[in-house]
């Protein structure tokens, strides 16, 4: 058994240490718990774990500390009190205990971001988006690790059928390479953004228009040069009207057999994009009415009524941060007794 102390840094520690309580207090014995603010360590779930204080800390003794902390701070937080301790590298760690899609990630071993990669390169379980986004020269591609597993379970019927795809929000253009490379010949990508300097990314297969995904005009302009679409891709702004709109205006432009992907949608829950938890004006509350469109057919209330959403929702899919809708036909369902 492990003599082991979970240290939280900053608000975001707090959901980190209660899942880092559940996973390990059956095999690990947990000594204490130290915020950088003694006032987080009441909004805990378990507080049969002593407190302690940072100042505490530094003469302690333990088999290991679990630095638990936002991934964009974690590795600074972790060099820092390896140093201001003297611990060494077992000792002294981020608490991340999740997969990575399919991979599974030895997080001990897990000093910077490149390590991370260079297990997934090594798990033998990537697919091929991630084998051109971590092995092959491209543009800058930015995007959560764990996006890549739905991508291939969404978009993979697609391939070398000559898609036509759209993605909203081009970033630095490495993920129009990726799609690209991934659909194959014939395939057909055009990207979007507000930026006028992305038009440098065009290249064979890929077009950029410039506009705003908020701009009802400028998207009826992309349907009337663009017939149809296969697949489309919001990765814009992320504003929660945005994502709206975007979806109101382009979703009946996406072919039957078509699938529409809205992804980051965390931002619903961040009141500086217009959402926050239960906000009638997010995204995520917005789509929440999706579920009663695919139900409609089955409604004995006026209030529910089936519209062109159920007539074309095949089926919704929710993900961390993602939702998926694949689009086909749809009508009056039937029940059958054999």
């Amino acid at each position: 058994m492990f003599h082991t102390v979970l240290l939280g840094i900053s608000e975001d520690s707090i959901d980190i240490i209660n899942h880092a309580i559940r996973e390990l207090k059956e095999n690990t014995i947990i000594d204490a718990i130290v915020f950088d603010n003694d006032k987080l360590y009441d909004k805990i779930f378990d507080k049969s774990f002593p407190s302690k204080t940072i100042d505490e800390l530094c003469k302690m003794k333990f088999d290991k500390l679990f630095i638990c902390a936002n991934h964009n701070i974690v590795n600074d937080i972790v060099e820092l009190f390896r140093d201001k301790l003297k611990l060494n590298n077992t000792q002294c760690s981020s608490y991340i205990r999740n997969k990575i899609g399919p991979h599974n990630i030895n997080w001990d071993e897990v000093q910077t971001n490149q390590d991370i990669v260079n297990q997934i390169i090594d798990s033998g379980t990537m697919n091929d988006l991630e084998k051109f986004t971590y092995l092959c020269p491209h543009r800058t591609i930015y995007k959560w690790l764990h996006y890549f597993e739905i991508y291939e379970r969404h978009f993979a019927k697609y391939r070398n059928t000559s898609p036509i795809v759209m993605e909203i929000g081009v970033f630095k253009g490495g993920s129009l390479q990726m799609w690209k490379n991934y659909f194959g010949e014939g395939a057909k990508i055009i990207g979007i953004d507000i930026d006028e300097g992305v038009k440098s990314f065009e290249e064979e297969a890929i077009s950029i228009e410039i506009g705003s995904q908020e701009d009802r005009h400028f998207l009826k302009y992309l349907k009337e040069k663009y017939p149809h679409i296969d697949i489309l891709i919001d990765d814009g702004g992320h504003m929660t009207h945005q994502q709206i709109i975007t979806f109101e205006e382009m979703f009946p432009h996406i072919s039957y057999g078509g699938t529409y992907l809205c992804e980051d949608l965390h931002t619903s829950y961040w009141y500086d994009y217009g959402g926050g938890y239960k906000s009638p004006d997010s995204y995520i509350e917005y789509s929440k009415n999706f579920i009663d469109y695919i139900h409609a057919w089955h409604s004995r209330s006026a209030d529910l009524q089936e519209n062109e959403y159920s007539r074309s929702m095949h089926s919704l899919h929710y993900y961390d941060s993602i939702l998926v809708i694949e689009k086909e036909k749809m009508g009056v369902p039937f029940s059958m007794k054999f």
